[in-house]
């Protein structure tokens, strides 16, 4: 039976991470390690100046007072009894697309994962006043059908948008798109300032942002290589050669 690791940024209680875990234990041993709060926007953060406390709050349930990354690490190296044949990080509340995957700390949690040779899977849901968490369990239990017992992903992110099931009009494999956001910093009248704003994206077909806008569960592989390889073969730059 494979062994499942799952973790979020929303916290070890939140409806999204106790969807996943109930959808998994249909495919697997399930642990879950997460943090012990919300750690939206925490990126690939870890915690280096001071001690972390972990509790287990059930059976292999544990909640971490650090960071997503932190979570996925003590659960590799200190509690789960064997490595884990998956890692699944979600169902977030929100959307991780575009360049935002660089902020996230569901998408980093997985990429924590994958630098330490586990397929995992960073898993998203629009977030929306009304949120459809049978969704959610529904869109989970597709994508685990397909990829648990596959070895040919390192780290993929998963985004849909929060409709009816019957609404989404199935999965494509997509690439980032991009958003940005409008007056990211504003400063308040006391002083402080908040990091923030109204995103803008642009709608490129086949893209992540496309794929959710047209009611599609958006699967995009992403890699752990960040290297411009362009830059270098137009430096004319081989692959034994790097110095400058």
């Amino acid at each position: 039976m494979p062994t499942i690791l799952i973790t979020n940024d929303d916290g070890y209680d939140a409806p999204g991470i106790e969807v996943l875990a109930d959808v998994a234990s249909d495919f697997g041993e399930v642990w879950v390690v997460a943090p012990l709060t919300e750690m939206s926007a925490a990126s690939h953060s870890l915690t280096m100046r001071r001690n972390i406390t972990v509790r287990r709050v059930g059976r292999r349930t544990y909640a971490v007072d650090g960071s997503p990354v932190d979570s996925v690490l003590i659960a590799l190296f200190e509690i789960l009894p064997s490595w884990p044949d998956m890692i699944l990080s979600g169902v977030n509340a929100g959307y991780n697309l575009a360049e935002d995957i660089f902020y996230s700390g569901t998408v980093s949690a997985a990429r924590e994962g994958a630098l330490y040779g586990v397929p995992s899977i960073a898993i998203s849901m629009e977030r929306k006043e009304v949120m459809h968490w049978d969704t959610a369990g529904k869109v989970a239990r597709e994508i685990l059908e397909e990829f648990i017992n596959r070895r040919d992903f390192r780290l993929l992110s998963v985004n849909f948008p929060s409709v009816p099931y019957g609404r989404l009009r199935g999965k494509l494999w997509t690439y980032l798109g991009n958003r940005t956001y409008e007056r990211p910093v504003r400063r308040n009248p006391d002083g402080t300032y908040t990091i923030g704003g109204k995103p803008s994206f642009t709608v490129r077909e086949g893209s992540d942002v496309w794929a959710v806008l047209n009611l599609y569960i958006s699967i995009t592989p992403l890699t752990l290589d960040l290297t411009d390889w362009e830059v270098l073969e137009r430096m004319g730059v081989g692959l034994n050669e790097r110095k400058i």
